[in-house]
């Protein structure tokens, strides 16, 4: 079932996207330990300004647990983010970093796919189980065409999973970016209007 994040998500959300950022590498978190990047997404994903706070996702709940998780949002929400974490640094006694731990990529007339991912142990274990990402991204594109947004994009690692599904549905690379010393491209899908 897909359905907007609530407070109740936070747990099993945190873990997802805590497995995204490892895969992910960011530089800013790389001093950080597992335990305690996790204990930051832990409280994080509870707060609603917070990049990878429950207001901006959507998840693919199977019996009863969040199993996959996209985050997404218009371009404008993204400069209202918290991307510093600083909250989060202080209350592990950390000293935030002076840039963003999330380099803003949303370009103005995107609504932009920030993250999607699905647990490990739920992808491709049954015939349901292995549409999940499908659904969450089929679930993106529909969210983005209701606010009217002309285009969604997000950015992917070259040959990821992401990559080709996003080319299944019809995304195509605008740009090759350099995001925290690594290649993503930027993809980007045409937007048709709701029709009602």
């Amino acid at each position: 079932m897909l359905r907007d994040a609530t407070r109740v998500d936070a747990d099993a959300v945190a873990l997802l996207v805590l497995h995204e950022l490892e895969r992910r590498q960011l530089r800013r978190l790389r001093r950080v330990s597992k335990e305690q990047l996790s204990q930051m997404l832990f409280v994080g994903v509870r707060q609603p300004q917070f990049r990878y706070g429950y207001p901006q996702a959507r998840v693919y709940q199977n019996q009863g647990v969040a199993v996959g998780v996209a985050y997404g949002y218009p371009a404008a929400v993204e400069p209202t983010l918290d991307n510093r974490w600083t909250n989060l640094f202080a209350r592990q006694q950390l000293t935030p970093p002076q840039q963003d731990v999330v380099t803003p990529r949303a370009l103005p007339d995107e609504w932009y796919l920030d993250l999607l991912t699905v647990r490990n142990r739920s992808k491709g274990k049954t015939y349901q189980q292995k549409w999940f990402d499908e659904w969450l991204l089929g679930d993106a594109i529909h969210r983005a065409r209701l606010t009217g947004a002309p285009v969604i994009a997000m950015d992917v690692r070259p040959g990821s999973t992401l990559a080709k599904l996003a080319a299944e549905f019809g995304f195509v690379a605008t740009a090759r970016r350099r995001l925290d010393r690594q290649t993503y491209y930027h993809l980007r899908l045409k937007l048709t209007p709701q029709i009602d």
